[in-house]
């Protein structure tokens, strides 16, 4: 009986898919502002411009490493830094949802779950929809020059991010292939 009540608690705890998809497009959002604004800087002091272009390949090498770095830096500070050591699991918009991360085991994630699941997860793994996946890329494109290499990373990200939350959609435990890498789980707070 203990299972079972166990199993119940369990469910009445998970966040609901259109709830965490409405987090997940304003937490990247939010993430994507902050990211943003040394890129920008970096882009006009390089362009003149203050209008950016999307493509930060556009830069001299070293411009665009660095606006790649630091988009990729502050990105992590909102997926990792936060939700470690202000909000207990949460982002801005998991907090004002009410719902957090945990670890599997139900303690709460360090920094070593915490860069799994946003870092390697997110990133790297999936890195369709995230900012952070797109400046990888991009960083990978200043680096190397190889288009088809950058072209196929995108496809093969966008892809990995749709099978991941596909399976979320469909699966009993409704968890990501980045909450699968780092051993965590989305849990409801107002259940």
């Amino acid at each position: 009986m203990s299972t079972k009540t166990s199993s119940i608690t369990l469910q009445s705890q998970r966040v609901g898919i259109f709830k965490r998809g409405i987090a997940a497009m304003i937490d990247i959002y939010i993430s994507s502002v902050l990211a943003n604004i040394p890129i920008l800087f970096i882009y006009s002091i390089e362009t003149g411009e203050t209008e950016m272009s999307r493509e930060l390949s556009a830069l001299s090498s070293t411009s665009g490493i660095l606006a790649c770095i630091l988009g990729i830096l502050l990105i992590l500070l909102y997926y990792v830094v936060i939700p470690v050591y202000k909000f207990q699991g949460q982002t801005l918009m998991k907090k004002l949802l009410g719902f957090k991360v945990m670890k599997t085991d139900s303690s709460n994630v360090d920094l070593k779950t915490m860069l799994k699941r946003e870092a390697i997860g997110s990133m790297i793994v999936e890195g369709g929809l995230i900012s952070s996946g797109n400046y990888l890329r991009q960083l990978i494109l200043i680096i190397t020059r190889a288009n088809i290499l950058h072209t196929g990373l995108l496809y093969i990200s966008f892809g990995t991010t749709i099978l991941s939350i596909i399976y979320m959609v469909f699966s009993k435990e409704h968890r990501t292939l980045h909450d699968y890498i780092a051993g965590t789980r989305v849990l409801d707070l107002k259940s």
